[in-house]
């Protein structure tokens, strides 16, 4: 029996160390698949998609976001893709060039995979509680018209107009960014209800204080109003009703994955 355990132990000792020698060498070769770059340049037109008027113009609006919202932002095209897909592209070109604000390496990133024909958004960190899956679903809407009319400027800018636009709510909703929104849910949160728990305290006292001591059972009835009747209920049968009540498909919250560098990623794609 020993002998069996042991060489049930030692077999998964092996298939552990196995997975991590493949895993260590599939995040290796992922990485020097990624092609570095500068992480100031924001746009990285490799599929030659856009003007240079253009993307100097998409470089102004890139980091007008990332001042207006702290979290980073830049968009990809590209003409051929080295990896196993759009998703593993994007995640790949944004962790392993080390893009993002703050600890959490918040921020958003469009690929234009002009190889596969699919737009891919990924978002790290604060950016995939601000981009919930409709969210994303609401920007690849604004960017597919572009790219279905090779308008690809439009669709850049689209993605970033957009993303901006859910920036601006998003980013209120989940974090107390100013003073006054810090009093008002000091308010809410502790001053209010108590105001509310105390009044509730007082008409209760002062209900309670008015209230006689009775004396006597028979000042709770009415006279000659109690009267008692012999009544038989027979049971005679049940049955039960059954009714489908289908689960709602909507969601508010963010689907998420992760990717080769075990950094957790939200966002979506699309074909076009």
């Amino acid at each position: 029996m020993k002998r069996i355990v042991g060489s049930i132990f030692l077999m998964l000792v092996l298939v552990v160390n196995i997975n991590s020698v493949f895993s260590n060498t599939s995040n290796s070769s992922a990485k020097e698949n990624t092609l570095k770059v500068d992480t100031t340049k924001k746009i990285y037109d490799y599929a030659d998609l856009f003007s240079e008027d253009e993307e100097e113009n998409l470089f102004l609006q890139a980091n007008e976001y990332i001042e207006n919202y702290s979290m980073d932002l830049a968009i990809v095209t590209i003409n051929e893709n080295n990896k196993t897909s759009s998703r593993a592209y994007a995640d790949d070109f944004y962790d392993y060039n080390n893009f993002g604000i703050g600890t959490g390496h918040d921020g958003i990133l469009l690929l234009i995979d002009m190889d596969n024909r699919i737009a891919w958004i990924s978002t790290t960190g604060k950016a995939i509680s601000v981009y919930t899956d409709k969210r994303i679903d609401t920007i690849l809407d604004d960017v597919e018209i572009g790219l279905k009319s090779s308008n690809y400027y439009k669709a850049a800018e689209s993605f970033i107009n957009t993303s901006g636009k859910f920036a601006s709510s998003g980013v209120r909703n989940i974090y107390i960014d100013s003073f006054s929104d810090g009093i008002m849910f000091f308010l809410k949160c502790a001053i209010i209800p108590t105001i509310i728990t105390v009044v509730i305290i007082l008409i209760g006292w002062y209900s309670h204080k008015n209230v006689r001591k009775a004396t006597s059972a028979s000042i709770y009835m009415k006279k000659d109003t109690f009267k008692l009747y012999n009544r038989q209920n027979n049971f005679v049968n049940t049955y039960t009703s059954r009714v489908y009540s289908p689960r709602s498909s909507g969601s508010g919250g963010s689907s998420t994955h992760t990717s080769s560098s075990g950094r957790s990623h939200g966002g979506g794609g699309r074909g076009f």
